[in-house]
Order: C-alpha cells, then sequence, then structure tokens
C-alpha cells in the first residue's frame, strides 16, 4: 500500500511519492521524459482519453476537450458550463473523477501497488480563504473518495504543501527548521498566486516536523481569483503563436488567427519547446540580455502551422513578455510587497534566513519569469532568500506535488488548527442578538470531533432555541478581528431538518460542529430536555457543500452585539 501526494493543476497534474523503504522523495514519471500530465480530457464520442492523448486530440473534427475541470467543479452556471463545452453528462465534476479515477490506476501500475493509503490533493488557497469556494474542498474530496482504490483523503492548501516541501528541504540541509516567512510566487498555465506564509515547525517527538502555517496574505490573477484564464503560461504562448502568424502574413485584415485545432496544436508544439529547452532558454538570454533588439533576432525554434514553418525567435519571445506577462508580475509582486512593508516584514535583507522566496509553477521556471522576481528583489551572488530551501531547480515546480506526498506520508505535518470561527447566530428571550462560537479562528483542534459553544463562566454547553426564526444564522471568522466575521443565513430547507432532529417539546437543542482533515465541516445536534437536564443522542448532518447549509448569495457583515445566553 502507497501513499501519494497530488498537485491537481488547472493546467498539469503531477504525483509524487515518499518511499519509506529509502527515505527517497520522487515525482512519479508517467512517460520517459515529463511527470507532467496534461489536465484535460477528451471525448470522441466512444470513450474518455486524458492527458498527453487527450490534448494531442485537441480541435480534431468531432471531439469534445475538457479543461479547467478543477476550477468549475463548483460552477452552477449552465450556460458558462455550456461555453466552456460542459453538455448533457459530462460535467466538471464527472470529468474531474474519471481524470483521477484513471490517473490512480497508472501510478497503482508503475508503483506495483494495489490500494493507496493516504492521499493527500492540493487545492488553491482561495478554497480555504472564502465561504463561496469552500464548497469545492468537499467536492474534490468526495471524487478522490469514490475511487475505490483509494483509502483516506485529505485536501490541503498548495501553499501550505509547498511551504511544507521547502521547510523539509530547509531541515534536512541544515539540521534546524524553519522559521520565518517563505514568499510563494506560484506561476502556472492560467493562474498567478502569490502567498505570503508564515512557518513555525518544531520537530515531534518522533523527530518529524510539525509545523504551523499560516497564511498572512495571497494577491493573484487567473482562474484562482477571476473566474477565468489570466495572463500566464497558456496565454502567454497563445500571443507568441498569434503574432508569429501575424508577422508571417498568414491573416487577413485586422483579425488574428483563428483559434481552431490547428493553431492549437501549434501552441501545443510551441510548448513542448519551451519545456523541453528551458535550460537553453536561460543560457541565451543570461547572454544576449533582453533589452537590445538587435540582439535577440536569433531562431529560437520554427512551428508548423497550416502547412507553414513559423520562425519564433527569442526577440519575439521576450517581447511578447514584456508585453503581456512583465506588467501582470509587476503589479501583483509590489502590492505584495507593499503588504510585507506595511507589516514590517524584511524582505530585502539578503543575508536574513528567516525570509524565502520560491517560485513555483510550471511557468514560474521560465527564464524571463525568474529574471523580473530576481531583479525587483535585487538578488545578489550568496543571497540567503533562497538558499537552503532548494536542493535541485528542477524541484521547484513540482513543489506542491512533493510536499502533498511529505504530507501523505507523515513525514512532515502540519498543526491541526481552526481555520476560521464557526457557531451560532440567534435571539436571545429579550430579543438579543447572540453569537458563540464552538471553536476559534487558528485554535488547536482535533479532526473529526465534535465542538460546542460553551459558557466561558462555567464551561457548560449553551443552549439554543430550534424554533421559528430564534435560530436561523451561524456565523463565520475568517481571522482574529471581530470584525472580519460575517453571519450567513440557512436555507429553509436545512432550519427544517434541524427542526425535525430536535423534537422535545421546548425545541432546545446544543449545537456543535466538528471538521475532517479536508476541513469539511459537520453540524452536530443534541436535542435538550430543559426540566430533565439531559442531553439526547448526537446527530450529525455532514455538508458535503457549503451551500447545502448557507444561503451563499446573502452573506452579511456581523453587526451584532455579545450577550449572555442561556447556559447548560
Amino acid at each position: 500500500m502507497r501513499n501519494i501526494g497530488i498537485d491537481f493543476g488547472s493546467t498539469y497534474t503531477t504525483v509524487s511519492v515518499y518511499r519509506e523503504e529509502t527515505g527517497l522523495l520522487e515525482t512519479v514519471f508517467f512517460n520517459q521524459d515529463s511527470p507532467y500530465v496534461p489536465s484535460v480530457a477528451a471525448y470522441n464520442g466512444k470513450k474518455l482519453e486524458f492527458g498527453r492523448a487527450a490534448k494531442l486530440h485537441a480541435g480534431k473534427k468531432g471531439v469534445s476537450v475538457y479543461k479547467a475541470f478543477k476550477m468549475l467543479l463548483t460552477e452552477t452556471d449552465e450556460e458558462r458550463l455550456e461555453k466552456r463545452g460542459y453538455l448533457g453528462p459530462y460535467t466538471p465534476s464527472r470529468i474531474a473523477g474519471e481524470f483521477l479515477d484513471d490517473l490512480i490506476h497508472q501510478v497503482l501500475a508503475r508503483t506495483g501497488e494495489e490500494r493507496i493509503g493516504r492521499l493527500v490533493v492540493g487545492a488553491p488557497e482561495i478554497w480555504f480563504q472564502e465561504v463561496k469556494t469552500i464548497a469545492a474542498r468537499s467536492i474534490l474530496r468526495d471524487i478522490c473518495l469514490e475511487i475505490p482504490e483509494v483509502g483516506s483523503v485529505q485536501v490541503v492548501s498548495e501553499p501550505a504543501a509547498a511551504s511544507a516541501f521547502f521547510s523539509y528541504n530547509y531541515q534536512t540541509i541544515t539540521g534546524k527548521a524553519f522559521d520565518g516567512n517563505i514568499l510563494l510566487i506560484d506561476y502556472g498555465g492560467g493562474t498567478l498566486d502569490l502567498t505570503l506564509t508564515q512557518v513555525t515547525a518544531r520537530p515531534d517527538e518522533e523527530n518529524r516536523q510539525r509545523m504551523e502555517i499560516k497564511v498572512l496574505e495571497a494577491v493573484g490573477a487567473g482562474e484562482n481569483v477571476e473566474r477565468r484564464i489570466g495572463k500566464a503560461g497558456i496565454v502567454y504562448m497563445e500571443v507568441v503563436m498569434a503574432e508569429a502568424v501575424w508577422r508571417a502574413g498568414l491573416v487577413e485584415g485586422d483579425r488574428g488567427p483563428k483559434i481552431d485545432g490547428k493553431f492549437l496544436r501549434a501552441v501545443n508544439e510551441l510548448e513542448d519547446e519551451l519545456q523541453s529547452r528551458t535550460e537553453e532558454i536561460g543560457a541565451f538570454f543570461a547572454e544576449r540580455g533582453v533589452d537590445d533588439p538587435n540582439r535577440l533576432n536569433e531562431e529560437f525554434t520554427s512551428v508548423d502551422y497550416r502547412g507553414e514553418e513559423l520562425e519564433i525567435t527569442y526577440g519575439l519571445l521576450a517581447e511578447v513578455y514584456d508585453d503581456v506577462i512583465r506588467p501582470v508580475l509587476d503589479g501583483k509582486l509590489r502590492e505584495m510587497l507593499s503588504f510585507m512593508e506595511e507589516k514590517g516584514i524584511d524582505y530585502g535583507n539578503s543575508s536574513r534566513d528567516t525570509f524565502k522566496v520560491a517560485l513555483v509553477g510550471g511557468f514560474g521556471n521560465f527564464y524571463l519569469v525568474k529574471k523580473q522576481v530576481m531583479d525587483l528583489f535585487r538578488f545578489v551572488p550568496g543571497d540567503r532568500r533562497q538558499s537552503d530551501i532548494i536542493r535541485n531547480k528542477s524541484d521547484c515546480e513540482k513543489a506542491i506535488s512533493l510536499g502533498t506526498a511529505l504530507l501523505a506520508s507523515r513525514v512532515v505535518g502540519i498543526r491541526q488548527t481552526a481555520p476560521y470561527s464557526i457557531g451560532v447566530f440567534a435571539r436571545s428571550a429579550s430579543g438579543e442578538a447572540c453569537r458563540d462560537y464552538a471553536f476559534r479562528y487558528k485554535e488547536d483542534i482535533e479532526f473529526d470531533r465534535a465542538y460546542f459553544p460553551v459558557s466561558p463562566a462555567d464551561g457548560r454547553r449553551i443552549v439554543t432555541f430550534v424554533a421559528s426564526n430564534s435560530i436561523s444564522r451561524f456565523v463565520i471568522n475568517m481571522g482574529h478581528d471581530e470584525q472580519t466575521a460575517i453571519v450567513v443565513p440557512l436555507k429553509e430547507e436545512f432550519k427544517r431538518r434541524l427542526e425535525n432532529v430536535v423534537k422535545n417539546e421546548y425545541r432546545t437543542a446544543v449545537i456543535g460542529f466538528s471538521l475532517d482533515p479536508s476541513e469539511v465541516v459537520s453540524v452536530h445536534i443534541c436535542e435538550y430536555d430543559l426540566l430533565e437536564d439531559q442531553l439526547g443522542e448526537d446527530h450529525v448532518i455532514e455538508l458535503t457543500r457549503f451551500d447545502e447549509l448557507f444561503e451563499l448569495t446573502r452573506v452579511e457583515k456581523l453587526e451584532a452585539r455579545n450577550c449572555e445566553a442561556a447556559k447548560l
């Protein structure tokens, strides 16, 4: 039985494993030259194909190609889904499920195993930071649990997984646990995510790292934030290809090339060249520079388009980068620098060992991206801001996958703390508004254990009246500041389920919450007999989707005062 970690990316997916028998941490290769599986599915009318095989079918007549299914897991707008090609039974959830099922079976075949013991999957940080996107975690967890060969599943934040990997490297190299900040610059095919984490790590009694990873700030562009492909790797390659077509005179008038199968195949060919010749590109620009167009006219490659060999020069690569990528990356980097300056984080000291910068993601390995980042931070020879967290440069783009593998094998662990405060928002007998939290943001918690609001005076559980409108909302707070709390109305259907559980004469109960390892919430309801002063059995309602509980379109900011509630 093997434990594995997956970086389920919008553009590419990678799988890693920690081999306990050898202590080797490695990424699984699915063909001879690459561990990167395109996150693509294609249906030809008879069967679904996945990964590289599906990508090769892009643009062919009669073939439906499905992309970005991870980011569409919670999408309910049928018109938007139809525009992205999701018709009939082929929903994003189904495509994602079949894609991951196929991936798992390939992993089992390559490792010689029959089952996956623990599976850890990375998910965008925004899935852990916004109420409206939390549902995606539970959907992804359930998709993985439906694969018969998979045992337990945990969905973790991608920045947390990457930070775990870099912290593991730091301890392996230096013999010390890392305590400090890591700025993760995750540039992929459709997204740019900048995340500043604070890592506090201490070995446990078995000398395994147990760390608290706190996200201090996150900014970005693209699918994760804007629900659309951002100005990242995919757009960059498409613009390079479109400009090459234009310069070759293969389009008429002011219109660009038609985005058809022939164009997409040309983009795929360019992508293969960029991926396989990363070192060569870096060496060329390092020698020639990027500022003098006259020194950049040398051909990088030629790409077939409609029977024509189109020249792609280094100058074209640099020119499109300056037009498309540089402004977006510069703007987001400066947003992060402003935040760090405001919080007093010394990011400019090249001799500090408590602030690290790490580029992850496929596009983060592109020379021009790395140079822009290094120029802005003014990196110098011997700079400590990237030292001791990277053992192999190629591991940067696999950091999330490698981090999830470490977590799956429990070589490192993330301290279990509450991702948010959650509790009941109700009205007292006198009509005052009350909010009583079951657990609070960043408190140490145990997964799958029920927590109930208790009185600070005597530690007794707080009783709630479950009738009419006395309980109609819950309260969630994703920070320490009470001003950041929000009130979310309960759906009528859920309120009916609540009242069906509580059937005692006085309609009284204690209401608590629990989280599973993927931070999916369940509601626990215990009837309370007011006269007998007794609790009934614990009824559990698991919320596989947050929108089963909340009216997410009616989220309100908290404006209520604390009050003394009835106590059990």
